[in-house]
């Protein structure tokens, strides 16, 4: 039973954001289970023993031992594949967003890292024209660019799917026209296209496009 105190005592301490050390927290707490549990440090009255203490420290420990690579070694990299295909699902809805609000063409052009660039397709030629002479007038518009690779670790493009390199549009690129639909050429009415992001574990997300522009999220 103390030792079941003594664990709430260390949790609550741990919940509290008003004290500013541990050691306070743990005080605070025990004087407060002491006055209502009726324990006592007055010599012959009951108290949380050393070996109480040790053996909360020790499963405290245990906790830690196991919580820790359990996190690395499963949940981060499942919650960056969650987080990265996410983050291009709502971007490619960005892309269509932009396309109709604007009245213009937008694209999605893929690259290694992974990461992709969202542009307005000015010259309607369905490719990014970059110039790359240091004058950004020549290029045309920029919409965001996203680094999945940098932002969520480990998540790459799955060259297992998509033609070898993850992703199934023509030349890398999708393009929107001001209707919400994607050009022709790069998806007929009736048929899918999508981008395959995979983690360091071979779990996969795939974001699938359709002829007439909708768009979802699965696993695979």
């Amino acid at each position: 039973m103390r030792t079941y105190i003594i664990l709430i005592l260390l949790y609550n301490a741990w919940k509290d954001p008003l004290s500013r050390t541990y050691g306070t927290k743990i005080a605070s707490y025990a004087s407060v289970m002491r006055s209502l549990c009726g324990l006592r440090t007055i010599k012959g009255q009951s108290a949380f023993t050393m070996v109480e203490l040790v053996v909360v420290v020790v499963i405290l420990a245990l906790a830690v031992g196991i919580g820790v690579p359990t996190y690395h070694l499963t949940i981060k990299p499942r919650a960056h594949l969650n987080g990265a295909a996410r983050q291009l699902y709502s971007d490619i809805q960005l892309a269509r967003l932009r396309a109709v609000s604007r009245n213009v063409r937008c694209g999605v052009v893929f690259s290694a890292g992974p990461s992709y660039t969202l542009f307005v397709d000015e010259d309607k030629d369905s490719q990014y024209d970059y110039t790359d002479d240091g004058d950004p007038t020549n290029d045309e518009q920029i919409i965001k660019t996203f680094n999945l690779g940098t932002q969520y670790g480990g998540v790459q493009f799955d060259t297992a799917h998509g033609g070898g390199d993850g992703v199934s549009f023509a030349n890398n690129t999708f393009i929107v026209t001001p209707r919400g639909m994607p050009v022709p050429e790069d998806i007929a009415v009736g048929s899918e296209e999508g981008i395959f992001l995979v983690n360091a574990k071979g779990e996969g997300r795939r974001i699938i496009v359709n002829g007439v522009g909708n768009v979802r999220l699965e696993r695979y």
